[in-house]
């Protein structure tokens, strides 16, 4: 019972920060002098993750419960009863959760500090806006950005669980707060960000900054039905149209001789019916995008290349 009443609280404090659609940090705990690991990213999941160990946090305060003094859960008891989950790595050295339902966007690090890189892991269903990596003597900063795509009916709801990578390299989550939309209409966003500052030093008493900050929005998009592809001329007239299903546009298109541009159509389905959205690519462009809704609701872009004929790039 005590666990359901956890859970209960946690989704009560879930709809009751989520008006606003972004939410704070939890506070860091800046007294510990051990070393911290570092936030390397969001894994997103449609169901709370509760990971606290209610059984022991409450062995541990029995005293004060039987006394009947008031008990809060504080940032240190988070810390110190918090459950992880470890991430698995493969042969290729990425890190997955495979036994999570959700979407990971993290940059890990591999290697030694010697030759030290990092690595990116983007699970389908996040659409990338944005990746920069700096680094310096004094440090390396970390920006991720990118956006889920959801059909408008119901709620619509995600948990941002942050992702951490230890000292020697192993990669974990731990439990995360959420942002919650209902009755939305295509276009509709909220965003979550995480962000932390890490900072070391070294042997020569020098110190370093790490930072990283994973932006993800929840945008609101229509359900695509059907793509349509057109190649126009110079004046505007139909040198070749096709249709596809979504998922089905391929991933390479040889543009027609004589083509200035191509119109791409996406027909949506939605609450207040069909709609239409066009995406203009003018000659000499790399590629345009489309949409497919997947069983769960997010809708995955497909990329495809465009190959122009010489005359029209120039």
């Amino acid at each position: 019972m005590r666990k359901k009443q956890f859970a209960l609280l946690a989704c009560l404090a879930l709809l009751l920060c989520s008006a606003g659609c972004q939410l704070a940090d939890p506070e860091q705990d800046e007294a510990s002098t051990a070393p911290r690991d570092r936030l390397i990213g969001v894994f997103a999941t449609e169901e709370y993750l509760d990971l606290f160990d209610h059984d022991t946090w409450f062995r541990d305060n029995a005293d004060k419960l039987a006394d009947g003094g008031e008990t809060v859960v504080s940032p240190q008891d988070s810390e110190t009863y918090g459950g992880r989950v470890w991430a698995t790595q493969q042969a290729n050295g990425d890190w997955v959760f495979e036994d999570l339902e959700g979407m990971g966007y993290y940059a890990y690090r591999y290697g030694s500090d010697a030759e030290r890189g990092t690595a990116t892991h983007m699970d389908a269903g996040l659409t990338g806006n944005g990746m920069h990596v700096t680094s310096t003597d004094e440090g390396e900063s970390v920006e991720l950005e990118a956006t889920i795509y959801h059909i408008p009916g119901g709620e619509v709801r995600y948990f941002f669980n942050p992702v951490y990578q230890t000292p020697d390299g192993a990669v974990y989550m731990t439990s995360g707060d959420g942002v919650t939309m209902s009755g939305a209409t295509e276009g509709e966003a909220c965003a979550r960000t995480l962000s932390d500052d890490l900072t070391t030093t070294g042997p020569d008493g020098e110190s370093a900054v790490d930072s990283c900050s994973v932006a993800i929005h929840v945008e609101i998009m229509c359900e695509p039905t059907e793509i349509i592809v057109l190649q126009m001329d110079s004046d505007s007239r139909v040198l070749d149209r096709k249709t596809y299903a979504p998922g089905q546009v391929p991933e390479s298109l040889t543009v027609e001789a004589g083509c200035t541009y191509c119109i791409v159509e996406t027909r949506k389905a939605g609450p207040d019916g069909e709609s239409v959205t066009r995406e203009l690519a003018n000659a000499g462009a790399e590629r345009f995008s489309t949409y497919q809704a997947l069983e769960n609701g997010v809708c995955v872009r497909q990329d495809t290349e465009l190959v122009w004929p010489e005359e029209a790039g120039t």
